[in-house]
């Protein structure tokens, strides 16, 4: 009797470890595959069909960018090329000595970069202006035999370190004043007296930045100043640009992208009260999960918003995780707010195995960052699928489609390591603007030349509203051709210094302001996950587009254009275009002291009718 229940109990003992092994192995591995599946929400890029036959009118914007190569001068008109470009504003590069094969038009725009005017043909210039062309100087320079086509009557000394910018009129609605100590623009300006004729649009502590000034039939625009080498200032450049000719179209991409960053991701232990601002008396993880992630699904939901992740593995420095131990940490995170992420329609993707950017010993990084520089190419490969298999343990009908290098650092190593060990990953996401020099990966919005299968597309402005410089750049991006890209740390929350002092209901009103005057000046932004706003981007970049006038009439058409798609419309002071829907779409009027409008084709084609008369 002893011995049979001796064999019993043993049995029982083995049982019952076999079934904890087993629930354990599930718990690890595959018990949230019972849970119900989710994914990441499909989005359809459409192009409008037919716009090839469309009528056209008898005029056409003709930019040509005069180039030279002297540093200021290249530096500037790389950077407004590139502005033009996103604004699909077609450019036609030429030397000086090809000026005088320009005819003069009111559509036609010559502009000049740099200081070495002796190298520019006045004589030229000047009929081409007196004839009804516009010019314009996209530097400061001293040269007093082109104060008759600057309206300058004096030339004084050459002014450093000026800070700021101020709009003497409303260009284009969101922007906001700069004053000192913003140091987002810090001028070199001449101290210029200039005619009472000129209109001064842009100043900085007192000094005229940018002012028109009437030529015979012509206009001229004078920036004196050298931040036009500075990205954060193309879209100024294009709507500025724009108040030139009778009539002026550029498109607009429309598209909003929200970034969450380090999320999903390991959370710190420990009680609010005790480690941020927020004096809340329960742990950091029922914080986020109960407050902070409820908070941004209803401004998500309220304000038309999509949310991007970027996950991480752990934060430990080392690489000495195994799968299991990933999987084990992530789960948590990533079965709690990974499957409400993909639910609300985002997308997960890759910020890394850890926070430790993808550079080696060689490539440049800020050394306040602290981090451990990867041995090799290889190890990078390792580290990055390593932590794709932890998102496929979770979600394995997705894929990572796109990537964000930790402190958006990255190099060319790490960029090799991505393309070879996640070949379906599409984007590349890091910053706009930034210090190369310091290991920031600084992006434009195109292909990768090495990885033509790689798109660049950089995150614009980051964090709670903290500063008006950050402002300035998203509507500018918005201005150039309508993209809002911006990026938030949840971790910010639990650290005071980052969080400036703030408890989470005062970050979370600055951000939430920031969401709110983005859909009031920009309505027609469209929500999108990272992956499909490269799509969307690609095939916007890749579009035709056809703008063309007559005296009264504003002709639209193109070939590929996205569907719908957007155009700001500018026009002369007494002039306006009907508002409403039409069968083409429809126009909208934008906040500005000059007509603006905001036209969205629906149809592959429109003709607009101008009323009114240029004053």
């Amino acid at each position: 009797m002893e011995k049979r229940t001796i064999i019993s109990f043993s049995l029982f003992i083995v049982l019952f470890l076999v079934i904890v092994g087993a629930i354990q192995y599930l718990r690890i591995h595959s018990l949230h595959t019972l849970l119900p599946n989710v994914a990441e929400q499909r989005m359809e890029i459409d192009q409008l069909q037919g716009g090839e036959a469309a009528a056209s009118g008898q005029h056409r914007l003709q930019v040509y960018l005069v180039r030279d190569d002297e540093e200021l001068a290249v530096k500037a008109a790389d950077n407004i090329l590139y502005g033009l470009r996103y604004a699909k504003l077609d450019v036609t590069e030429i030397a000086p000595e090809e000026v005088g094969t320009v005819a003069p038009s009111p559509y036609t725009i010559l502009i000049f970069t740099g200081e070495r005017t002796t190298r520019w043909p006045f004589a030229e210039m000047k009929r081409f202006v007196e004839g009804g062309g516009n010019i314009i100087f996209g530097n400061r320079f001293k040269d007093p035999a082109f104060n008759e086509l600057t309206g300058v009557e004096e030339i004084g000394e050459f002014v450093p370190d000026v800070y700021g910018l101020n709009f003497e009129e409303k260009i284009f609605p969101g922007y906001v004043d700069l004053n000192p100590p913003e140091d987002l623009f810090v001028h070199s300006v001449i101290d210029f007296a200039i005619a009472d004729e000129a209109n001064v649009i842009l100043s900085a502590e007192g000094f005229p930045i940018l002012w028109e000034y009437t030529v015979g039939q012509g206009n001229v625009l004078y920036w004196n100043t050298t931040i036009t080498n500075q990205k954060m200032m193309r879209g100024l450049f294009v709507q500025t640009l724009g108040t030139l000719p009778p009539a002026f179209v550029s498109a607009q991409a429309a598209i909003k992208l929200m970034y969450i960053d380090d999320f999903p991701a390991p959370i710190m232990s420990g009680k609010m009260k005790d480690v941020s601002t927020t004096p809340l008396d329960k742990s950091v993880k029922d914080f986020f999960a109960e407050d902070w992630w409820e908070d941004m699904v209803e401004m998500a939901e309220a304000d038309d918003l999509i949310y991007t992740g970027a996950m991480i593995g752990t934060y430990e420095e080392e690489m000495e995780l195994v799968d299991e131990q990933l999987i084990k940490r992530g789960e948590f995170p990533m079965l709690f707010f990974g499957r409400k992420l993909l639910a609300n329609g985002g997308e997960i993707g890759l910020h890394g195995y850890n926070h430790q950017s993808l550079v080696t010993a060689d490539e440049p990084i800020d050394p306040t960052y602290g981090y451990i520089p990867w041995k090799d190419k290889e190890e990078m490969k390792r580290s990055l699928l390593q932590a794709e298999s932890v998102f496929a343990n979770y979600f394995p009908a997705e894929t990572l489609k796109s990537y964000v290098p930790p402190s958006n650092a990255l190099n060319r190593t790490g960029v090799d390591a991505i393309a070879e060990a996640l070949p379906e990953l599409r984007t590349i996401a890091s910053l706009y603007t930034g210090e190369s020099e310091n290991g920031d990966f600084v992006q434009e919005f195109e292909f990768d030349e090495t990885h033509p299968e790689l798109y660049h597309f950089p995150r614009v402005t980051s964090d709670y509203g903290e500063s008006k410089g950050s402002i300035f750049q998203m509507v500018d991006a918005i201005a150039n051709f309508g993209v809002f890209s911006h990026f938030i740390h949840p971790d910010d929350v639990i650290d005071p210094e980052r969080a400036f002092g703030r408890d989470w209901d005062t970050m979370f009103a600055s951000l939430r302001k920031i969401i709110d005057d983005v859909n009031v000046n920009y309505p027609h932004l469209q929500a999108y996950t990272q992956h499909y706003a490269t799509e969307k981007l690609i095939t916007y970049q890749a579009a035709d587009l056809n703008a063309s006038f007559d005296e009264n009439i504003i002709y639209l058409s193109g070939e590929g254009l996205v569907n719908p798609s957007h155009f700001t419309v500018r026009l002369k002071t007494g002039q306006s275009i009907d508002t409403g829907t039409f069968a083409f779409g429809t126009v909208e009027q934008m906040e500005a002291d000059r007509p603006l409008y905001l036209v969205t084709l629906t149809a592959a084609s429109a003709e607009i009718a101008i009323e009114g008369d240029a004053q």
